[in-house]
Order: C-alpha cells, then structure tokens, then sequence
C-alpha cells in the first residue's frame, strides 16, 4: 500500500498551523503513515506522533502557550516590528532594548538558556523514544561542521526535538563527538528529503513561510540579519517542495516566527488551507496507488 508522509515545516509560532492541517486530515481520514519534521514541525509532529489525537494535542498546545513566560525566552527584545503601527516611542524604547541585549551577547553561542527549551518538551511531549511513536516519526537536525541534514529516527524524543528546535544565534548547537547540531532549518527548513528517505511513496509538504514580505521598515542590524535568514530560508523551503506530491502553505501574511500568543490565528489558517487543499491531496494519493486499486476507484 502507499506510505504517506507528511513533512512538516519549521517556522517559530507559525508552526501551530500544523495542528490546523492534523486537525482537517484527521477529520477527513486523509491517512498519515510517518512524519518528518523540522524545528516547530518537530515540536508538533513529535506531539501528533506520540498522541495521534489532534484535538488533544492542540488543547494541551494551547494551554501551555497561554501559560509561558514570553519574556523568559527573550522573545520580548528581539521580537520583529510585526505591530507597524506602534508609537514611536514604543519602537525607539524596542530598538535600544534589543541593541542592550544582542551587546550583552559577547561570545556567547546563544542569547536563550537551553533550560527554557526543555521546560517547554517536558510539558509538550511524554516522555519516551523515537522509535516508540504510534506514527513513525524522525526529527531533522543539521550540522554545523560537516553541512549535513540529521534526520533522527531513535533515542529520547525530547533530546531529538531539542536538536532540531536550536535556532541558530538564539539556542547554542550541541556537541556530539565530532558533530555539532543545531536547528534542522538550516539544511532542509522543509522535511521533504526525511519523509522520502523515511519510505514515504507520497510526501505531503507543509510549509509556514509567508508568501509575502511586509517592506523593512526598521532596517536595524538585528532586523536586517533576521530578513536575510528568513529569504534564505524561503528559497530553500521551495527547492524542498518542489519534491512533495502536494504542497499546503497557510496564509501566513504579516506574521513573524515570534509571535506565540496568534497561535489560534494560525492554527485556524492551517486548517483553512488543508480545506482548500483537500481535492489537491486526495488527487496527489490517487495516483500513487497502485493501478488496479486505481480502477475500482474510479
């Protein structure tokens, strides 16, 4: 029978509309046979995998975001001008705040503490393996000193999520004999590649990029490193979907990878996206099965 995989990309706070894909999919018996994710599709997919539940896992995704510390995290100094049309000096007071931070960085490999991270797996994700998912599952990490994509496919569930959800400059990378990984959005921000390697014969691809890029009106240093890395990023999501059967990319315009509490704004645009994906889908896994079964279906 056909092995579908679903690919689910990295993108910060955009990632909560995934949930809204798992949701409709689950709704709409589209079957999901593995999962490969990236960064906040880790996170999420790591959850789905675990609890194949999308009601369940969107609650408790809810309930931990209306509890966290947004400010533990650092989200507050370095969060990007999402709200254009704040005053003044609220924007001047945002700019100096965060030229005292990033100073503050030295040489340092992180500006987050990497305890935050795994305070958020401890609530997220039960504990338990890899390879112990009711969904197989594989978490996509990169490193640093070979280039290379890691797609993580047994031990602690946690510590793999951990891996592939270190953001570059914000969570320090990990040293593992003579590897060093950080976030899997540096290599493949898409896990089309992982799903296919992982024995999907169709790859449903879901990306959170923003179709359209509001003007830089801040051209500050930090607002300019985190423009260059989101377009670079971007271009390399598309090299990725280009390779998927089917591609979704919810409406993501205006939003920035920091914004945690839109989380049920974007949960609501996955969903609306697979809604209107859902002819796409069903055509892209008929084809993929087998010829015979493609004749009584019809």
């Amino acid at each position: 029978m056909t092995r579908v995989g679903l690919a689910l990309g990295g993108g910060g706070a955009r990632g909560a509309a995934h949930f809204g894909v798992l949701k409709v999919f689950e709704e709409e018996r589209i079957p999901i046979d593995l999962i490969a994710g990236t960064s906040m599709g880790a996170i999420v997919g790591a959850m789905y995998a675990q609890n194949p539940d999308a009601s369940a896992v969107i609650e408790k995704y809810e309930h931990f975001i209306a509890n966290m510390d947004y400010g533990s995290f650092g989200l507050k100094y370095i969060a990007a001008d999402a709200d254009q049309d704040s005053h003044l000096l609220q924007k001047f007071a945002r700019t100096i705040a965060q030229r005292i931070y990033m100073s503050s960085m030295g040489h340092r490999s992180g500006i987050m503490k990497p305890e935050f991270l795994d305070k958020a797996l401890k609530e997220l994700l039960d504990r338990g393996n890899v390879q112990d998912t009711k969904i197989p599952f594989g978490a996509v990490a990169t490193d640093l000193n070979s280039g290379n994509t890691i797609l993580i496919r047994e031990g602690s569930i946690r510590k793999a999520v951990r891996r592939s959800s270190l953001i570059p400059g914000y969570l320090p990378p990990e040293e593992e004999g003579a590897k060093l990984i950080t976030d899997g959005g540096v290599s493949e921000p898409v896990p089309v590649d992982s799903a296919l390697k992982m024995g999907a014969d169709a790859v449903i691809a879901v990306s959170v990029d923003p179709a359209k890029l509001p003007d830089l009106e801040d051209p500050s240093m930090i607002n300019i490193m985190r423009r260059c890395d989101l377009i670079r990023g971007i271009h390399m999501s598309r090299a990725q979907v280009e390779k998927a059967d089917v591609c979704l990319c919810p409406d993501m315009s205006g939003s920035d990878w920091s914004e945690f509490l839109s989380s049920g704004e974007f949960i609501k645009a996955g969903e609306e996206e697979a809604r209107k994906k859902l002819p796409l889908v069903r055509e892209a896994l008929r084809r993929k099965r087998p010829w015979f079964l493609r004749i009584f279906s019809n």
